[in-house]
């Protein structure tokens, strides 16, 4: 439940990433002095009306699977070690989501001969992963503690 410190521990995980969907990720600055800015769903075009200029759905689908399974894992209290192997792949997803990003940010500098400014944002995942393991060790620490109680009985 709430008064758990590791459903505090994923509750910051959840608003940590859910921001992610309301800041851009970077800005990519072209030789014009056009200033792009980098979502995580691609790069959308200056001039109203017009397609977006770069697509990055697999950003977007990736975070959105993070934030889905952060809302459900933290309803799991009852079942701790699922917890924990839902914890675990959202690590691992949200290490997806930082190469992701960089990989698609780089990919783009060349042909748009561009520089990129990375926001801050971009460490959102990071602290996210240090949450998120935090929340694991705490986990861990109920289910033993459970565990412990049952041996006594």
């Amino acid at each position: 439940m709430i008064q758990r410190i590791q459903t505090l521990f994923l509750l910051g995980v959840l608003i940590l990433m859910t921001l992610l969907f309301f800041f851009p990720l970077a800005e990519l600055i072209d030789s014009a002095n056009n200033s792009y800015s980098f979502m995580y769903r691609g790069i959308p075009s200056l001039i109203e009306g017009e397609p977006m200029l770069f697509k990055a759905y697999p950003i977007a689908i990736l975070l959105l699977v993070i934030v889905l399974n952060v809302f459900m894992t933290i309803f799991f209290y009852k079942k701790r070690m699922r917890q924990i192997r839902l914890t675990v792949f959202n690590i691992f997803c949200m290490l997806g989501v930082v190469g992701l990003v960089y990989y698609n940010v780089n990919s783009q500098l060349e042909p748009m001969q561009a520089i990129a400014n990375y926001s801050i944002v971009n460490a959102f995942p990071l602290v996210s992963i240090v949450l998120s393991y935090l929340a694991i060790r705490n986990i861990g620490k109920d289910e033993a503690m459970i565990r412990s109680m049952d041996r006594i009985r």
